[in-house]
């Protein structure tokens, strides 16, 4: 029986890391696997099993990471990443996929290495501006590796790679170009910081805030990413100056945010990032100054270097320093919307078709067909 290009199945196994930057690029191309008649599955650790919907079919593996906390936590850690391996094995002998698509992150590894110990085919794909060292680690043995941005740091120069960007929500490229959505002379400050900037965040942009000039103030209003404690706190804060706030822990419809938003200020993920770009909105990101290898840094000098983004650097980003930044993006139209325009000329909201084509290429060449 011989696969054609107009009608190709199989089971693809996407693996991915337990966070969202790893998790969600996945599910986007699972998406669109399935749309073109694959099958898929979904392997992560539990951390990651949170972050999948139900309808999705999963496999939950044991990892973890081997260069974080003390002697012991590390020896058990490979401890993890080896029972996960095994784990891989059994499935792959179980039920052989047609190839395995590995996102990066510790959870990814053992699948990848499996599955090329057993002669599967494995692409993988790397969010981020530096790659992963997961990710450096295993690029040669695989057939290719997807990259996210233009440049790459990190990409060992024998392996073989492809710029397809990082697949995002449609709901993000769906979104009307930012001059087209100014309606209203209310001026919509966006500020998401998850786990990695909501302490920072709620200290120093309410200071920010309390220091623009009045008349910016009057015509502000924000919506703001917090932990549940900082709530009060920063309701009350932005009461006593008269801004409209909407704070939670989290917020369900980003998109939706980002639609009205007139400037958002972020961490610099690479989900993150691509999402900025796909939605064409001005931003100011602060990179996590802890991430791996500068990775955030790398994401927002993505933005930076087209003019789509400002970036302050943690140890910069005083309330002062962030006042006088805030006052020169709200205090005038033209900024940002050069800003929004030069952010999508970066975004490919194809990347997830892109990633499809290449499979169904590889799958549909005449040296592949069973006889």
């Amino acid at each position: 029986m011989s696969r054609s290009a107009n009608h190709i199945t199989g089971r693809i196994w996407l693996a991915a890391g337990g966070t969202g930057g790893h998790v969600f690029p996945a599910i986007h191309t699972a998406h669109a696997l399935m749309a073109d008649g694959f099958e898929v599955m979904m392997v992560t650790d539990r951390r990651g099993k949170r972050l999948l919907p139900a309808e999705l079919p999963q496999a939950v593996i044991a990892a973890a990471s081997p260069f974080a906390g003390s002697p012991f936590s590390r020896i058990v850690a490979l401890m993890k990443l080896s029972a996960g391996f095994v784990q891989c094995l059994a499935l792959l002998l179980h039920k052989r996929p047609v190839a395995v698509v590995g996102f990066g992150g510790y959870p990814a590894a053992g699948p990848t290495l499996a599955a090329w110990l057993l002669g599967v085919p494995v692409w993988l794909h790397e969010q981020n501006a530096v790659m992963g060292r997961t990710n450096q680690m295993l690029s040669k043995l695989v057939h290719q590796v997807f990259t996210s941005w233009p440049e790459t740091k990190g990409l060992p120069a024998s392996a073989r790679h492809l710029y397809t960007g990082l697949p995002v929500a449609e709901a993000f490229t769906n979104l009307p170009e930012y001059a087209q959505n100014k309606v209203y002379k209310e001026l919509h400050l966006a500020v998401f910081g998850g786990s990695l900037g909501a302490r920072l965040f709620a200290d120093i942009i309410p200071q920010a805030v309390g220091k623009l000039p009045a008349q910016l103030k009057q015509s502000l209003r924000v919506s703001q990413q917090a932990r549940e404690d900082q709530i009060p706190a920063l309701q009350a804060i932005y009461t006593d100056q008269n801004i409209t706030a909407d704070i939670r822990p989290f917020f369900a419809d980003v998109p939706g945010v980002m639609a009205s938003a007139d400037l958002v200020i972020s961490r610099a993920g690479a989900s993150t990032v691509a999402e900025l770009a796909a939605a064409g909105r001005p931003s100011l990101l602060i990179p996590f100054a802890g991430a791996l290898d500068g990775h955030q840094r790398a994401n927002a000098d993505q933005l930076v270097r087209i003019g789509g983004a400002v970036c302050v650097d943690e140890q910069d980003a005083s309330s002062a320093h962030l006042a006088k930044l805030l006052t020169e993006l709200l205090g005038a139209d033209e900024p940002r919307q050069k800003q929004a325009l030069s952010a999508r000329k970066i975004a490919r909201p194809d990347a997830a078709a892109q990633i499809c084509s290449v499979l169904k290429q590889h799958f549909s060449s005449p040296s592949r067909e069973a006889a």
